[in-house]
């Protein structure tokens, strides 16, 4: 079994996950409360269930009230949006990372940078997308997303 403790609730948190009996909706829940480990042993008590699935609740409310039906960019932009939690993301997150997977499996990274992500080469992606640098350059202009284009070595992959 699986000891609650506040660093265990933080950790399940940020990655979206359930820990021990509590469901990812409740690790969620509940570090937002900052209830202590205490109050989630097994079984929960009908107010503190109660309690988490009404906080729960609010959460999807929110969340699935931003989505447009079959447009799958709104959706995409929701799951990346960190404004909402990630028990809520990570399944969609999930299902793109493996549908991009899938669909450019041929694209390999070109390196990791600082942080250990993979990073791409601008040439690659625009060729397995089958567009151009420059359009490409220009999408991620218009997102504000230029910070991420790097001109420096990376770190090559082992």
């Amino acid at each position: 079994m699986t000891t609650i403790t506040r660093a265990s609730i933080t950790e399940a948190d940020e990655q979206g996950r359930g820990i021990g009996h509590l469901t990812p909706g409740q690790v969620w829940a509940a570090h937002q409360l900052a209830l202590s480990p205490g109050h989630l042993e097994s079984p929960l008590a009908d107010p503190v269930a109660d309690l988490l699935a009404n906080i729960e609740h609010a959460a999807r409310r929110r969340f699935y009230g931003d989505v447009v039906p079959n447009d799958a960019e709104s959706i995409i932009q929701l799951a990346c949006d960190e404004n909402h939690p990630m028990f809520l993301r990570a399944p969609i997150l999930a299902k793109l990372s493996d549908g991009t997977e899938e669909i450019y499996s041929s694209l390999k990274p070109a390196g990791i940078n600082e942080e250990g992500f993979p990073s791409y080469r601008l040439v690659d992606l625009a060729q397995v997308l089958g567009t151009s640098e420059e359009v490409l350059m220009d999408y991620t202009k218009a997102l504000g997303i230029t910070t991420q284009h790097r001109t420096t070595p990376l770190e090559p992959l082992h």
